[in-house]
């Protein structure tokens, strides 16, 4: 887990705020609701006297508030799509599964790269309280104006139907996207934890020693011995049948901007296809260009870009579908999805090569290099992959229809 300690300009700022004098709110039963925000909604799924944990549903391009608590300590924890957590002067990102700790007192806010990122967010409580405060915060910046301290005047409850929202203290399966969340209920020291075929668990009651001991909250490393410390002890277990392989897909250029500013890649090699029907051809041509380069980004065509170029018949395959076989191969490094509206200029793919600046520009020999450069005068380097002869999607589609 990445830890964030604050920073002593945080220090200092939060030393200073009025709002740190500020007496606990009063106890508030935030079950069974969901509560809008300008940046979509959330509601709470699991509270004791040591964490509570909210569900955070942020729509794509929206962000919270850059703000801090002073009682609790919060983890952000991904469990599906991709997030940005902006922080006092820097930023992570993070895709599922991937998870941070930030301290009290430390400035964090949350962006989504896509509409359905949904994010975990685990407070830990303090000897202050033993319950959720929600207007234990202070806002620094806020693109929607809100007040500094007050969570009651940026809402809009509303009822929940049981359908809509998970609460960890009564079902036991959850079904999110591809993220499958059990909850796993242990009432005895003698038993053990079902930890097969599971990606991911998180201790909600009671006391595991792994290493030292871990309370409510703590990840649970799957691959160490453990020992129950607790008769009664309830776990969070999750798993995502394409779970590292999603970590894959870059959804926008500003998560690419991002990813590039924060990783010091090597020797990137770039292409793009509509991969719609995978066929050796394909197969033969990325694996050429991986051998060609450290890093290799696909740009994925859209359904829309597809029936554009190809007609309203195609794809064959949707977008899911051929971002999944994708994912799959390993030559594939990351897979960007993008959308061309100009098929003169290809000014979206320009704005994706301007962004990564490949090393080698890949594409097949029914492309030529000048006409390439036409569109792309900044791409340094092109490499044209001999294609294999009658292997292409037309052809199939040809075939099966004959």
């Amino acid at each position: 887990m990445h830890f964030i300690p604050p920073k002593s300009e945080e220090k200092d700022i939060t030393t200073n705020a009025k709002g740190r004098l500020r007496k606990n709110s009063e106890k508030i039963n935030y079950f069974k609701q969901i509560f809008e925000k300008p940046w979509g909604y959330e509601y709470l799924a699991y509270q004791n006297d040591k964490i509570g944990i909210w569900i955070l549903h942020v729509n794509s391009g929206c962000e919270t508030s850059l703000h801090c608590h002073f009682k609790k300590d919060t983890i952000a924890y991904c469990l599906d799509g991709s997030f940005k957590i902006n922080l006092f002067d820097s930023y992570k990102i993070l895709n599922t599964f991937d998870n941070l700790y930030i301290p009290r007192n430390t400035f964090h806010g949350i962006h989504s790269y896509t509409n359905h990122s949904v994010l975990m967010e685990i407070e830990i409580y303090t000897d202050e309280i033993d319950y959720t405060d929600k207007n234990d915060l202070l806002r620094i910046k806020d693109v929607y104006n809100r007040d500094k301290n007050r969570y009651e005047t940026s809402v809009v409850p509303k009822e929940a139907k049981d359908n809509e929202i998970m609460n960890f203290h009564n079902s036991e399966t959850y079904h999110l996207n591809n993220t499958q969340l059990k909850i796993v209920r242990i009432n005895d020291n003698n038993e053990t934890i079902p930890f097969d075929n599971y990606d991911k668990v998180i201790l909600l009651k009671g006391n595991i020693f792994q290493q030292n001991i871990c309370g409510p909250g703590s990840i649970i490393d799957l691959n160490d011995n453990y020992s129950l410390l607790s008769n009664n002890v309830e776990l969070i277990m999750m798993k995502n049948i394409n779970y590292p392989l999603t970590n894959k897909i870059i959804y926008s250029n500003n998560q690419l901007s991002d990813m590039i500013e924060l990783n010091n890649f090597q020797n990137i090699g770039l292409t793009s296809g509509c991969f719609d029907i995978i066929h050796t051809g394909h197969l033969k041509t990325l694996k050429i260009a991986k051998q060609n380069c450290k890093h290799l980004f696909v740009c994925l065509s859209s359904d829309k870009q597809i029936k554009y170029l190809k007609g309203d018949k195609r794809p064959i395959n949707n977008i899911n579908d051929r971002l999944h076989m994708l994912m799959h191969m390993d030559f594939i490094d990351y897979i960007i999805l993008y959308d061309e509206i100009n098929d003169d200029n290809e000014s979206i793919l320009d704005n994706i090569m301007n962004i990564i600046k490949p090393e080698t520009w890949f594409k097949g020999t029914d492309y030529k290099k000048d006409d390439i450069l036409e569109k792309h005068p900044s791409l340094k380097n092109i490499m044209l992959i001999e294609l294999e002869e009658n292997k292409s999607t037309t052809n199939i589609i040809n075939k099966i229809i004959n």
